[in-house]
């Protein structure tokens, strides 16, 4: 599956213009078996209480079952879980914990759109990509202002801006480089999940949950 993903980044950095129209059959069984044995078993578990260790009693069965999910379009994530992380300024982060499953399928996405978008980046954009750190981007940032004649750095954040993100925008952004109708319908699903806190549902219109295995933070 490496090979096949790499084949996919080498094709995009080559022609930075080129569409995929049918990648999301890479998703099978194989596939989510190396995403599951990749997984951090000691993370929060979802709503409905599954650990890592709990999926992997049954692997091969529920792995099946899920690829079959997945091909007659019927798989649905379940809410995330919405808890409130205290902050140094006293105020709180909402993190998402998403089901077990869900983790899979976000973590098979996230490969996919990794190995398609991560040639367009360029080597100064150093947020949570790949092999690469914030000491990194530290290094990186004394070498620039040192070589360079510098004026002023500008340090800027966007108030809420995970919360508020446009589904559509999103949706249009992927589907720049990416037209299969089933990786669409996969992160659409996703993004429109909803939440569940303090026992109560809430849609999510917008916003991509901190705590994805495949959201703009990872």
């Amino acid at each position: 599956m490496e090979t096949k993903l790499a084949r996919i980044a080498d094709l995009s950095a080559q022609n930075l213009k080129m569409v995929f129209t049918s990648i999301e059959h890479l998703i099978d069984v194989k596939f989510l078996r190396d995403c599951h044995m990749m997984m951090d078993g000691d993370k929060a578990v979802g709503i409905d209480g599954i650990t890592k260790e709990d999926y992997g009693r049954n692997l091969d069965a529920n792995l099946v079952d899920l690829v079959e999910r997945l091909k007659r379009k019927s798989y649905k994530p379940k809410p995330a879980r919405r808890v409130e992380i205290p902050k140094d300024n006293g105020k709180t982060r909402p993190l998402s914990i998403y089901c077990y499953e869900d983790k899979l399928v976000q973590e098979a996405l996230r490969r996919i759109l990794e190995a398609v978008f991560e040639p367009m980046f360029y080597d100064e954009m150093m947020g949570f990509r790949p092999n690469r750190s914030c000491h990194m981007a530290l290094r990186k940032l004394n070498t620039m202002i040192e070589s360079n004649y510098t004026n002023y750095v500008l340090d800027a954040d966007i108030k809420g801006f995970f919360d508020h993100l446009d589904h559509k925008w999103i949706v249009k952004f992927i589907e720049s480089r990416i037209k299969d109708p089933n990786i669409i319908r996969l992160v659409t699903r996703m993004l429109k999940a909803g939440i569940m806190k303090d026992f109560q549902y809430s849609d999510t219109e917008e916003g991509s949950g901190q705590g994805s295995v495949c959201s703009p933070t990872h």
